[in-house]
């Protein structure tokens, strides 16, 4: 099999993946991020002034002042990208706040190249999303395992907010490696590696709490 070169890689991730089945319903948003979108890639903003993010309400993404958000990023801001949708892309910002998402112009973006077969050794070590948490260890000789905790409304809520302490998720076992992605099939969540930036897919719920997930854009964490 021909490889491709890692620029061709981080131009396809740009892309993002077609719909086949059915019309975008046009969501790009910050919690459902990470399931509102198949593939991912990275890309930093460029060209002068600031980069709003873009609404996903009726009529937009578009240019208008309507569809504006506040937050906004400027040249050199590293996003996660997801889908495209006509000349926008669906683009996430994490930050200690959470993250931001939305929609971005196409042309505002420039694809960074990500390394689409990672050694497993690039997996290992921990992660983090706010306060949930996923750990990758070795498994025999090449294969790897997933430990990890998720948590609503966070690990340690205040009594006002959760009087009988948070929900909880918890996630175990061995994993299935394909590519830059990994899928934990007890729990069914897929695990996506971007260098330095996890993205966690938990659709099924098959492990969490009410109101848990594991989804969501993870950093890793040193020590």
């Amino acid at each position: 099999m021909r490889l491709l070169p890692a620029a061709v890689f981080a131009a396809l991730a740009l892309a993002g993946p077609a719909r086949a089945e059915g019309e975008d319903d046009g969501m790009c948003r910050n919690g459902l991020f990470a399931e509102q979108n198949g593939s991912f890639g990275l890309a930093r903003v460029t060209g002068a002034g600031r980069t709003h993010f873009l609404q996903d309400t009726d009529g937009c993404p578009n240019d208008s002042a309507a569809c504006r958000q506040k937050a906004y990023l400027v040249t050199g801001d590293r996003v996660v990208t997801g889908r495209s949708r006509g000349g926008y892309v669906c683009a996430f910002f994490p930050n200690a706040g959470g993250g931001s998402a939305g929609w971005m112009p196409k042309a505002r973006l420039a694809a960074v190249p990500v390394n689409a077969r990672p050694a497993p050794a690039a997996w290992l070590g921990r992660w983090a999303d706010g306060d949930n948490w996923v750990r990758f260890g070795r498994l025999g000789t090449s294969g790897l395992r997933v430990d990890g905790m998720a948590w609503w409304p966070s690990a340690n809520p205040s009594p006002e907010q959760r009087p009988g302490g948070p929900n909880m998720g918890e996630v175990s076992g061995p994993l299935r490696l394909m590519s830059n992605r990994a899928f934990e099939p007890g729990c069914a969540i897929t695990f996506h590696l971007l260098g330095d930036v996890l993205v966690v897919s938990d659709p099924e719920r098959r492990c969490d709490g009410m109101n848990v997930t594991f989804s969501g854009v993870y950093l890793r964490k040193r020590g």
